[in-house]
């Protein structure tokens, strides 16, 4: 198994002597010999053709509050970022690592080949750097997904993309389409973040979260959040005393979209009277939003990909690794409008800014105000229903989830029990599956289920159609009940999304009694870093 960068190891090696350099040089032996016993099959064996995107796994310079870094990103070769196809032609790919350390990519919210889901020690061994991957497989979706590593912390070092599949029934939601994805960033490294969490510091050591060092948690302040007016059937602003009780466990130094911080954001020249529709991704590692359209209203017409019942409003909810499409109608008027993502428990902000007269200029944008939101909670889900619900059917296999955590070290698991350890969820196929999860944790957790998609069925008690989904937020002190059919055969991770708490043992795997477990190896959870 690969625990440190061959690098790391090398410098070790040459600082503590022969025997360490012979440890390294086995750690490295049985890396690459199981990467090879593993792209060696055939399904990874199918040429290129001249239809084949090359994605590399790579570096890039962004600009966040006037500074220039190095952080990740999956691009192709013209350098553009992500990746978009239709659902006709499916995907057809070769991911190369050009990284100095290990990596892989899993493909959010998608129904697809078990061997190609891209989790290490699950799925596969890590794609080694320099190595390359084909992954390819028929699309039975459409609509916004996204790709990010799930190696260690890299999503917090921005190895992630948006994601996009098209259908002939998205050409006539809008008149143009855009795509925001949603960042959370700091200067400190992932990985001394996470180090300063495990040792009790709150905000992770972070400069942001020592500008705060003497800020008054505990104070009342009012607080933004979302509320649902079953007058006029919208959601909107809500504004209510409350407090924040304590410093979130990481406290970032800013808010991206689209890689930009709010003092320089991307401006989008639209015409007046035009719709919009805009493909919102969290791409973030440990932050969820509020999405605010200021003086715009909006329509939901997909949560994650899946289509609902269109509802209207001004401000929704969008939780660390989900997906909303909004429809936005720009007024006749000409006019500048700031469409605003606020950090959930967090007086910081991103977003982008709609202009329908490019001789209009934008005004100044602060990424930090004086508005605080407070936590995202079921208003939202509540109110959805899904266009295209399960089958009723009742379950045939019921599995009780609790979050917990945390424990010493920062530790999170599920039902009192933090991975690594060999115990699966185990189901059968063709079962109709149901999770009940109960969250008695101090804080909410977005729960992703890998090659499956489910639909919500109960919150606190109460049943409802609800939205079909990949990723469901179970806000601290809630409870919901969700249910998927077992019909995609394999071993499928099934974690928090928050990265902070899946690498500190918030994570376990669902398998199927028939399911190939020869490349799951809890053992090899361990996870090296980008170097910045």
């Amino acid at each position: 198994m690969l625990r440190r960068s061959f690098l790391q190891l090398s410098v070790l090696g040459a600082l503590l002597g022969s025997s360490s350099l012979e440890l390294f040089r086995k750690t490295r032996a049985k890396a690459q010999s199981s990467w090879e016993r593993f792209i060696s099959q055939p399904t990874f064996q199918r040429p290129r053709n001249q239809d084949t995107v090359v994605l590399e796994i790579a570096t890039a310079p962004i600009t966040v509050l006037g500074q220039t870094v190095d952080r990740g990103c999956i691009r192709q070769l013209n350098g553009q970022r992500g990746y978009t196809t239709t659902q006709a032609k499916g995907i057809n790919l070769e991911l190369i690592n050009q990284l100095p350390v290990p990596t892989t990519v899993h493909w959010h919210g998608l129904i697809l080949p078990n061997a190609m889901d891209g989790v290490p020690f699950v799925t596969q061994p890590p794609i080694p750097p320099g190595k390359r991957q084909r992954i390819h497989y028929p699309l039975v979706q459409n609509g916004t997904f996204w790709m990010h590593s799930h190696y260690g912390l890299q999503t917090q070092s921005y190895v992630a993309e948006p994601f996009v599949i098209l259908d002939e029934k998205q050409e006539p939601w809008a008149d143009r389409t855009i795509s925001v994805m949603l960042r959370d960033f700091s200067f400190t490294p992932a990985s001394q973040i996470l180090n300063n969490v495990v040792a009790g510091e709150r905000g992770g050591g972070t400069a942001m979260a020592k500008s705060l060092a003497d800020f008054a948690w505990h104070q009342p302040r009012t607080l933004l959040t979302q509320q649902w007016d079953p007058a006029t059937q919208r959601f909107g602003r809500k504004q209510e005393k409350g407090v924040l009780m304590m410093a979130p466990d990481v406290v970032y130094d800013a808010l991206l979209a689209n890689e930009r911080s709010l003092d320089a954001p991307e401006i989008i020249d639209v015409e007046p009277g035009e719709t919009v529709a805009i493909r919102w991704v969290a791409g973030s590692a440990f932050m969820s939003f509020f999405l605010d359209l200021g003086d715009l209203e909006g329509e939901l017409l997909r949560t994650d990909a899946n289509p609902v019942e269109p509802i209207r409003g001004s401000l929704f909810q969008l939780a660390l690794a989900q997906r909303l499409t909004l429809r936005i109608k720009v007024p006749e008027e000409p006019g500048v409008f700031p469409l605003l993502a606020l950090g959930e428990r967090s007086n910081q902000r991103c977003g982008v800014v709609l202009r329908s007269n490019p001789k209009l200029s934008v005004p100044d944008l602060a990424p930090q105000t004086d508005q605080w939101t407070g936590s995202l909670d079921f208003t939202q889900d509540k109110q959805l229903r899904a266009t295209n619900p399960l089958a009723a059917r009742a379950a045939d296999n019921t599995i009780p989830v609790a979050l917990t955590g945390p424990a010493p070290k920062y530790t999170w698991g599920l039902n009192d029990r933090f991975y690594p350890y060999c115990d699966p969820y185990w189901v059968e196929q063709g079962q109709r599956v149901e999770m009940v999860f109960s969250n008695p944790t101090p804080m909410g957790h977005p729960m992703h289920l890998h090659g499956h998609e489910f639909q919500i069925l109960e919150i606190d008690g109460k049943p409802l159609d609800g939205p079909m989904r990949d990723t469901v937020y179970v806000p601290k002190g809630s409870t919901c009940r969700i249910a998927f059919d077992a019909n995609n055969p394999g071993i499928w991770a099934f974690h928090c999304h928050i990265a902070y708490h899946h690498v500190r043992g918030m994570f376990n795997v669902v398998a199927y009694r028939s399911a190939d477990l020869s490349w799951w190896d809890p053992s090899g959870f361990g996870h090296e870093y980008l170097p910045f």
